[in-house]
């Protein structure tokens, strides 16, 4: 139904209606994609072992490109010419579960994730950490090796909004059909008996093969060690004539150098190790928790085992606290700790029939941050400490260094353009403890980041391992952030922290020329402030108190505010008297001088309660006595004025 409806209905089908919508023939989808994942190889398709790349960004086992290169001349995925010094081997980094990961951010590598990596070194990282490392501070080094590279060394490996040039299909060695080993070839291998045996490996059967060959010469010259290491010492021995201008260059040093004998066969020599890539985990300080042999309890394990010692409980009780007090506080709440109720209701229970409150420790807060000092050998360092977002990280370091404890330490670690690390008594990175026995909890606040040069952080070994031990970036470090604590920041003296940064350090990243903490200067201490604050409250309350129960004596009462001082009791000049009034001054009586009238009184004096003025007494001998005068009689009431009489109203 609706506008137009009856222009449709007919009772046949056009032929577009019947190609597209009804029975009829149908042309297939143009669009043939399938994507090869970034870990296999883009001619086996498989994964790699040893994994390459060209500069479009294509992954490859370095085995098969270079075989590859060698017979075609030509790249396999565009066609174009292609050479070896083309090929760059990469450097993949595994977590412990053996996935492929990024080194800085420990990010598990996924079909989603862009995945990048640097020309000169081969280390492959997430897009991430290169552009907020390197891209966007203009930092351009690598990020393990601190090799420096240029924006034209990124390459994109894989690119999510890119998949383009994944496309198995479009492949060019697809399209052409084009394979390493052509039927002809595997037909004449499968001839020889042992091609299907894989108890030996290729390196065992290289060797063998060319014991009793004439290509025994030549299989020295390729280095050894099967075809992987071939294939390696080939695609380096292109590099280095690339870098040489064309010319083969010294060869000295490089695995491709004939070996002279000398008392063992050379081709029998077990291949040349390989540094392994492990992952990389900044700020571990209290054990290696990847090596299990380093773990104290094991230590103990094996000790005992080997009758050196016997093992002590080390998981039943922690190491004791150091002698220094905290400005925590222990308040007793209003709930009790039920223990009585638990002895009167179960029998597993000892037996207790008082009732006691629980006792909690309650942290104190400052409102304000802590300055220090840090002395050591090459300078002072000017400290800020957020006490009032990480209090207990921020006293444990202002504790730990008011009393002397990171005096003579030295910093064990230091890694150029990330940090160094200090605050191990021991000098070894496995040692310290904090304030409040053992380890303490982390602190995180996401207005605290590892964002600039100076940050000063807690090291741990793993969640809730704070100790005693710290470090301080070199530069921005945001692959940290909620991992360790930050507690605080240089303010002064990033001189001396550029100092620290170029002393040369050895293969286990320790410094060669001894940086030592020398002695502690404290400017402001928040902690001790607010507990002197909190024993004057409790002072002056407790003073309060006291006055409540025992009030003073009151000293001038009949004192009035018009005339304060001497109006009460008695004073010299002034009469006493009780009733309405009796705060208010009576004039003393004038002196007789032969009249026995009083003086009279002032108008409204009289009436109910008013006291007498009486003469002072004389002595018969001094003169004749007087009689005191009666009383004023009070005035008459006067009638207002007629304006101010309002009996009318």
């Amino acid at each position: 139904m609706g506008r137009k409806s009856k222009a449709k209905d007919r009772g046949y089908m056009t032929a577009t209606e019947w190609r597209e919508e009804g029975g009829g023939f149908k042309q297939a989808s143009a669009t043939d994609f399938r994507r090869l994942p970034f870990h296999c190889c883009a001619i086996s398709f498989l994964p790699f072992e040893d994994a390459a790349c060209t500069l479009d960004g294509t992954t490859y086992d370095i085995v098969n490109i270079v075989e590859y290169i060698r017979k075609f001349k030509r790249h396999p995925v565009s066609g174009t010419p292609l050479a070896l010094k083309d090929v760059v081997p990469l450097h993949f980094a595994k977590n412990g579960d053996g996935q492929h990961h990024c080194p800085v951010l420990h990010k598990v590598f996924t079909e989603s994730t862009h995945i990048v990596a640097v020309r000169p070194t081969g280390n492959v990282y997430c897009y991430e950490a290169v552009e907020e490392l390197n891209i966007k501070p203009r930092f351009w080094k690598d990020l393990l090796t601190d090799e420096p590279f240029t924006r034209k060394d990124i390459i994109h490996l894989q690119d999510p909004t890119n998949l383009a040039k994944h496309n198995m299909s479009q492949f060019d060695h697809v399209k052409r059909d084009i394979k390493l080993v052509s039927d002809a070839e595997r037909a004449e291998l499968e001839k020889d008996p042992s091609y299907h045996i894989n108890t030996t490996s290729e390196d065992a059967q290289r060797v063998l093969s060319s014991l009793a060959a004439t290509t025994s010469g030549s299989a020295l010259q390729a280095g050894g060690g099967g075809a992987k290491a071939q294939a390696r010492n080939m695609l380096m021995d292109a590099q280095r004539v690339a870098a040489n201008g064309g010319k083969p260059g010294d060869k000295k040093g490089s695995q491709s150098t004939k070996e002279e004998p000398t008392g063992t066969d050379p081709r029998l020599r077990a291949p040349e190790r390989q540094p392994v890539n492990a992952a990389f985990k900044p700020g571990t300080s209290t054990w290696n928790t990847d090596d299990p042999d380093q773990q104290p309890w094991l230590k103990h394990r094996k000790k005992k085992a080997k009758g050196e010692e016997e093992a002590p409980n080390i998981m039943a009780a922690g190491p004791e606290p150091l002698p220094f007090q905290s400005s925590a506080k222990l308040v007793q709440r209003q709930m009790t700790t039920g223990a009585a109720s638990r002895s009167f209701t179960s029998t597993a229970q000892n037996v207790v029939t008082k009732n006691e409150r629980v006792t909690e420790r309650e942290e104190r807060c400052p409102k304000k941050k802590a300055y220090l000092r840090l002395s050591t050998t090459l300078g002072d360092l000017n400290l800020e400490l957020h006490s009032d977002m990480v209090p207990r990280a921020a006293e444990n370091f202002l504790v730990l260094a008011q009393n002397a404890y990171y005096d003579g330490t030295i910093f064990h670690r230091s890694i150029k353009n990330f940090m160094i690390q200090g605050g191990d008594p021991t000098g070894k990175g496995t040692g310290g403890q904090s304030i409040y026995g053992g380890t303490f909890r982390d602190e995180f606040d996401n207005r605290l980041t590892h964002s600039g040069r100076g940050i000063l952080s807690m090291a741990n070994s793993g969640p809730h391992s704070n100790g005693s031990q710290f470090f301080i970036l070199y530069k921005s470090a945001h692959h940290l952030d909620h991992k360790h604590t930050v507690f605080g920041k240089v303010v002064g003296g990033l001189g001396t922290l550029t100092a620290m940064e170029r002393v040369p350090v050895d293969d286990e990243d320790r410094p060669l020329q001894e940086i030592k903490i020398t002695g502690c200067q404290v400017f402001v201490d928040p902690y001790k402030e607010l507990v002197e604050e909190e024993a004057k409250l409790e002072a002056e309350a407790a003073r309060k108190a006291e006055e409540e129960l025992h009030p003073p004596e009151p000293e001038n009462v009949g004192a009035w505010f018009s005339n304060p001082g001497g109006l009460a009791t008695g004073s010299a000049g002034f009469q006493v008297r009780t009733g309405v009034g009796k705060y208010l001054p009576v004039l003393p009586a004038p002196k007789a001088s032969g009249s026995t009238t009083a003086a009279p009184q002032p108008a409204g004096s009289a009436g109910p309660g008013a006291s007498v003025a009486f003469p002072a007494a004389t002595d018969a001998a001094a003169g004749p006595t007087t009689t005191p005068a009666k009383p004023a009689a009070p005035a008459k009431w006067k009638a207002p004025a007629a304006a101010m009489n309002f009996d009318a109203w």
